[in-house]
């Protein structure tokens, strides 16, 4: 069952998610860019792999929270 208050909730829930995936995505890069000064090449390749991944979770909280927003103002 979903109350007022609980579909309130929902897009601050997400928003929160959100800011928890931009700070991963940002420490990703910080951390590429380490491995580069550093030479540390196959870490440099792990390291590309993990943003596309925060991206697309980053992508669906986004449409989520459209989602919660557009039931919230039916």
């Amino acid at each position: 069952m979903s109350t007022p208050t609980h579909r309130r909730s929902m897009p601050a829930l997400l928003a929160a998610a959100q800011a928890v995936e931009h700070y991963e995505i940002s420490r990703y890069g910080m951390l590429k860019t380490w491995a580069n000064q550093l030479g540390h090449k196959d870490a440099v390749k792990l390291i590309d792999q993990t943003p596309a991944e925060e991206k697309k979770t980053d992508e669906a909280l986004s449409k989520l929270a459209v989602s919660a927003v557009d039931a919230e103002a039916a």
